[in-house]
């Protein structure tokens, strides 16, 4: 599934082959946010591009190579690794190291640009998955989710590979989901206010970021409970307990 992508000249400025692989993308986007994959077509999406038809295989080796593009280019405008692994590398708290990560994914779907047909591809995805599915979560969700997954476990207190950690992600993953596939209108009547304003939506980050880390916490109090330990969170960079499977 490699993309034929010509590199850059010394200038720096995108070569006429990888502006014509972005406006290839950029059509295909939103012919898939509206079509899904099953029901797009090359020819379509050439069209829309204004290119020639043999075009999504001349850059992308075809439609499926080209829809897979398209989705971890839509996921990338949520969060991209570099920004995960710059928060994982910092000095900062793990609790602090929690909110860095919310804030910009809450940011991003609580948006205007939630309408972009980046987040309603990613919607359709999350609601009808493709054939691309497993490749997209290799390369572009599992790497995210270890990066987020090491913090949870130094909050808890165990090794990042503990079952109790997935469970966990799943409650910070979750609200993010209900804000990537919900609609904006629908979203702003059942609960108005909490995404109407920019400040709103800080105030949106700073209570997931409560409720998340209360959680966790109430998690690593049980998690002690279980291995007979004393009742304090481990500090950072202390090693965390091996906890006896049931």
């Amino acid at each position: 599934m490699s993309t034929k992508v010509r590199r850059r000249p010394d200038s720096g400025q995108p070569s006429a082959g990888e502006r014509a692989s972005e406006r290839l993308l950029e059509a295909a986007g939103e012919v898939f946010a509206e079509k899904g994959y099953d029901r797009a077509t090359a020819k379509e999406i050439c069209e829309r591009a204004g290119m020639n038809a043999a075009s999504v295989n001349y850059h992308f080796d075809g439609i499926e190579s080209l829809y897979t593009a398209t989705l971890a280019h839509a996921h990338r405008q949520i969060v991209t690794i570099e920004v995960l692994q710059e928060i994982a590398s910092s000095d900062a708290s793990a609790r602090h190291k929690l909110r860095a990560y919310i804030a910009p994914i809450v940011r991003r779907l609580a948006s205007p640009a939630a309408a972009s047909w980046e987040m309603r591809l990613l919607s359709r995805e999350i609601l009808s998955p493709s054939p691309v599915k497993a490749a997209f979560i290799q390369a572009e969700i599992l790497p995210k989710k270890k990066l987020l997954g090491d913090v949870i476990a130094e909050l808890i207190g165990v090794k990042p590979d503990d079952p109790v950690v997935g469970r966990a992600i799943l409650s910070v993953v979750a609200p993010c989901l209900i804000l990537a596939i919900s609609d904006r209108t629908m979203l702003s009547l059942m609960m108005p206010g909490i995404t109407d304003s920019d400040a709103e939506v800080e105030l949106l980050i700073d209570h997931l970021e409560r409720f998340i880390h209360a959680g966790l916490m109430a998690v690593a109090q049980h998690v002690q409970a279980e291995t007979g330990a004393r009742p304090t969170r481990l500090a950072s960079g202390t090693a965390p307990r091996t906890r006896k499977k049931a």
